[in-house]
């Protein structure tokens, strides 16, 4: 029999998860929430909710219950941009920086559960440094999940999870599990500490004076309610040195949350990772800022390496790229009006090419890919696009409608409440281009609806 919550006993455990891991469940996990009790009732021979919320007094039982709630399905090499700046990027330029400062190296997964993500990083840097005699590297990996950070530890593996590895990456850093499936080597094993930790009530797991080189904090705060996030933000910030890196999830963003970092692109087009780094010196944030950078040209160089005298500082881009760059989005919006779908897409690519942190243009190539009918491509544009400009309301609009049509009815709610919350700050007489003069007002009215439509829809199928 299904177990079902009263408002009171949901309530109750939203306010319990909160506390204890900054956890934040809307009404639509209502059902999920039930499951994860029931399970747990199951386990410890319970028939009662009232008793399973007593029950919760105990410390144990309440991190039975963060192990329910929290398992994440994950896998190697995931977000392959993110991977691509890493290997190319990210990791040759700590790498050397490191080389300079003692050769010591400290990468940060916060809130890796089973692990594949702390493992993946220890694979790409074996892959750039062999051996590290005589050097001191660690990927601490860190979860609220003690279920979590045991399979972790166990290093084993299905074939579900490293559908994403290639065939000379298998080859590389797995070797066959005794009862079937994978097993990381031991020498990407050895770079990697896994500890039990919770990112919101306790303190990061460093010393004090400890910096940390790289932090990965993928799909975690989408969890967490803005002021659960802006305090995580600012302890990440304290214990990243200066230069280092921060990578969230794709569709997470420091947009009103936090002013500490800086977005920077790496790659260009399809190819780009859009990600963050503490940068204290104006001179230094300028220098390194790779904002027109393409994988091709190589690593972008340590922040030590870059000390040019005043005539070589790097300066804004030539007014002949920034003029390019804005007449191929004029060009793709005049292509789109005209209906010329196939080539406001590559107008639109163009020009992500040479400003990948231009909002517009990934918008206007969604855009373009709609119309074409091929979501799938429209949905890696319009989350960049939603990424680097956070209050563009119709690029929210507009991936709600993409996620819906892909069977994500629960992602669409959300960038349906998005879209409605951004597009309510324009001015009511604003109209939407896009949607045949229809208001803006208007259009976030209906956002709105389709929200509820949405998440009300998903709870009756699954009640």
């Amino acid at each position: 029999m299904k177990l079902s919550l009263t408002t009171e006993q949901f309530d109750a455990l939203r306010v319990l998860l909160e506390r204890a891991a900054g956890l934040v469940f809307d009404e639509a996990r209502k059902e999920s929430i039930a499951y994860c009790v029931s399970e747990r009732m199951r386990a410890i021979g319970l028939r009662d909710v009232p008793s399973y919320l007593a029950r919760l007094a105990d410390p144990v039982e309440r991190q039975q219950l963060l192990d329910e709630v929290t398992i994440q399905e994950t896998h190697f090499f995931r977000n392959p941009p993110q991977v691509r700046a890493l290997r190319m990027h990210v990791l040759p330029e700590l790498l050397r920086y490191a080389e300079e400062n003692g050769r010591r190296l400290r990468i940060w997964s916060a809130g890796c559960s089973t692990g594949e993500e702390a493992y993946t990083v220890a694979m790409l840097l074996r892959e750039l440094l062999p051996s590290t005699a005589d050097w001191d590297v660690k990927v601490v990996a860190t979860d609220v999940s003690s279920r979590a950070i045991a399979a972790a530890r166990n290093g084993r593996y299905g074939a579900r999870a490293v559908q994403m590895a290639s065939a000379e990456e298998l080859a590389r850093h797995f070797r066959p599990a005794p009862a079937g499936g994978h097993e990381v080597r031991p020498d990407v094993r050895e770079l990697v500490e896994f500890r039990h930790h919770n990112l919101v009530t306790e303190a990061v797991p460093f010393a004090p004076s400890e910096r940390i080189d790289l932090i990965l904090c993928r799909n975690v705060t989408i969890y967490f309610g803005r002021d659960t996030t802006r305090a995580l933000m600012t302890r990440l910030h304290h214990c990243l040195r200066n230069g280092g890196y921060l990578f969230l999830g794709h569709s997470e963003t420091l947009w009103q949350v936090s002013e500490d970092f800086r977005l920077v692109a790496l790659g260009s087009g399809d190819a780009a990772a859009f990600v963050y780094r503490r940068l204290d010196l104006p001179v230094e944030r300028r220098a390194v800022l790779p904002d027109r950078r393409t994988i091709d040209e190589g690593p972008v160089p340590p922040v030590r390496e870059r000390r040019h005298d005043s005539r070589r500082q790097v300066q804004p881009a030539p007014p002949t790229v920034v003029v390019a760059a804005a007449t191929l989005v004029e060009q793709a919006r005049a292509a789109l009006a005209a209906g010329q779908y196939a080539q406001a897409a590559e107008l639109a690519a163009q020009a992500t090419a040479q400003a990948p942190l231009a909002a517009e243009a990934f918008y206007l190539r969604g855009l373009a890919l709609i119309d074409l009918g091929r979501d799938e491509d429209a949905l890696v544009e319009l989350r960049k696009a939603v990424y680097l400009e956070p209050e563009r309301g119709f690029a929210h609009f507009l991936l709600a409608g993409v996620l819906d049509r892909l069977g994500e009815p629960l992602l669409a709610a959300r960038e349906y409440g998005a879209a409605a919350d951004t597009l309510g700050l324009q001015p009511a007489d604003a109209a939407a281009a896009e949607l045949g003069g229809r208001s803006v007002r208007e259009l976030a009215a209906l956002c709105r609806q389709l929200e509820h439509r949405l998440v009300g829809g998903q709870v009756e199928e699954v009640s």
